[in-house]
């Protein structure tokens, strides 16, 4: 009976364990609160012209596209940044507006839509271009960071 006793603690344990994991996967779903943080982020280092801060949203293994344009690796996007920053001002303002965030556990898609103004733009001016953007982050020990990045001009 005793041995009896002893694996019916084994199995209430590894239940435990099992509810207990599912729970914490619930709770480090990515939110939408999640996203909009990282993308204003993003638009701050992007004003301040910080490349370094920049790239904190992505994540070494980020694979990013943009229409047009060759995929990129973290470092040839980094260098880009890094490139830009060094020669122009940042000419335009951005917005972030998440629209849809499908999330579970460690990794979550998030569907945004970007609107870029001119820097000089009043609120109230329409947006010069709107992308739409397609995230895929992942939960690291640093926080959310996207592995995966597609973006296009949003059809009209």
């Amino acid at each position: 009976m005793k041995r009896s006793g002893q694996g019916m603690l084994a199995i209430l344990a590894a239940l435990a364990t099992l509810f207990s994991s599912a729970s914490n996967a619930a709770d480090t779903a990515m939110r939408m609160a999640d996203a909009s943080a990282a993308f204003n982020q993003w638009i701050a280092a992007y004003q301040a012209r910080d490349a370094e801060k920049l790239m904190a949203i992505f994540d070494k293994s980020l694979v990013y596209s943009a229409q047009a344009e060759e995929d990129q690796n973290y470092a040839e996007l980094k260098a880009s940044y890094v490139s830009f920053f060094s020669t122009k001002p940042a000419p335009v303002r951005w917005k972030a507006i998440p629209k849809e965030i499908h999330a579970q556990g460690g990794l979550a898609i998030v569907i945004s839509i970007w609107e870029q103004r001119s820097r000089d733009a009043k609120p109230t001016d329409e947006p010069t271009s709107r992308l739409r953007s397609i995230d895929v982050f992942k939960k690291t020990p640093a926080g959310w960071k996207i592995v995966r990045t597609i973006n296009y001009p949003e059809a009209n």
